[in-house]
């Protein structure tokens, strides 16, 4: 791998990391210390963002509290015009435990409000949960707050659409959410087509010029500026763009992080606030979450990271085929002649065995329905990379 093609990697790994900090949920977790109950919770979220609560027992005795099934846990209020106003919310009796919550002495329960999430906490604001313990009641407060301007942003232009059609899809598959992926990902891939294309095309040329940029930087040794005229004049004949390597990454990211938060959040209750009014009829209930044996929204270490592996495998074919000429040219060069261009030559050795290790490693903690896309969207490549291997040999 040349030096410009290094640093076109290194830059699209700076900005996903930038892109994962920027948008992802900061969670402000309140610790309420009581005599008897302490209570754990994100004290502010986002719209559409899920309600829960942590409850640990600090006493001797277990503690019981009603469930209020179909109703939502608890009392719930919210604050409007200087008064604490009561939310009342059903959902199927089916959807939830109408057997009271049971915490034994010095342990934890989790409680959340999925399944009553869209009718009570859809909209901005104050709201006030009241848990009764024996003769006490405790008080918690959680504020919902818009995601700010570049939240809005993101959610209506990218993360909106993509949950949407994501749920069409799934509704059209037969409710299974596994060919709701896979039927989104090959229509964000056959949309992108075009400038993938574009964007393989030019980074096979500048695959080939490879030589021709090597003797450049050999017989302007020392003088920058003819190197870069020269460079341009050949990159610019040869209709090679600086950038063309990492374009394809880069277009994909944004889908790839709403694909991500959209299967991490699930098809759940509290995720329906994102639904247009056309689709506000979708029953949740209906969505199966297998897909060829896998739970999708578990992570990717099951069957003996069965897909973890399988992705590693593709990506590693793909990246064999993107740098298959880039491979030929290295050959021709001598060891020994330049350390940095020695050094290049062993980073591009490693790099068809390093990202693919790293893509595999990572899809053992992420949804497993987050590796459905990235493997159909790899499979995909292939076969466009195979396409363009033929066009320019």
């Amino acid at each position: 791998m040349d030096k410009q093609k290094f640093l076109n990697y290194a830059l699209v790994a700076v900005i996903a990391v930038l892109l994962f900090q920027t948008f992802s949920p900061k969670s402000e977790v309140e610790d309420v210390a009581r005599d008897d109950l302490q209570i754990f919770t994100d004290a502010k979220i986002t719209t559409g963002s899920a309600v829960s609560l942590i409850l640990q027992n600090n006493t001797a005795a277990t503690i019981s509290l009603p469930s209020d099934c179909p109703g939502e846990p608890f009392n719930v209020s919210k604050y409007e015009n200087g008064k604490w106003l009561p939310i009342v919310a059903t959902t199927e009796a089916d959807r939830c435990d109408a057997s009271d919550f049971e915490i034994a002495p010095g342990t934890k329960i989790s409680v959340n409000y999925q399944s009553w999430q869209k009718d009570i906490f859809a909209e901005i604001g104050k709201y006030r949960i009241e848990i009764p313990v024996g003769e006490q009641v405790f008080l918690q407060e959680i504020e919902v707050k818009n995601s700010g301007v570049f939240g809005k942003i993101w959610g209506t232009i990218v993360y909106r659409p993509i949950y949407n059609l994501l749920v069409g899809f799934t509704e059209l598959a037969g409710h299974n959410f596994g060919w709701g992926i896979v039927l989104l990902t090959l229509l964000i891939r056959a949309l992108l087509f075009h400038p993938f294309q574009k964007s393989l095309q030019s980074q096979r040329r500048l695959q080939k010029i490879q030589p021709q940029l090597d003797e450049i930087k050999k017989k302007y040794s020392g003088n920058q500026q003819m190197i870069a005229m020269e460079t341009m004049a050949l990159m610019k004949k040869n209709n090679v763009s600086m950038f063309g390597s990492c374009l394809p990454i880069l277009i994909q990211m944004p889908f790839l992080l709403a694909l991500f938060w959209a299967t991490r959040d699930g098809l759940g209750e509290n995720t329906l606030v994102h639904l247009y009014s056309f689709q506000s009829d979708f029953d949740i209930s209906l969505v199966s979450t297998n897909f060829l044996g896998l739970d999708l929204t578990g992570d990717g270490a099951q069957f003996y990271f069965a897909l973890p592996i399988l992705l590693a495998v593709t990506q590693f074919i793909q990246m064999k085929l993107a740098l298959s000429h880039s491979k030929n040219n290295s050959n021709q060069k001598k060891l020994g002649e330049n350390p940095m261009a020695d050094a290049m030559q062993n980073m591009t050795k490693m790099m068809p065995y390093f990202m693919p290790a790293m893509i595999g490693f990572l899809a053992i903690s992420l949804p497993a329905g987050v590796g459905i896309y990235w493997g159909t969207s790899t499979l995909f490549g292939i076969g466009q990379q195979l396409f363009v291997n033929r066009q320019i040999k």
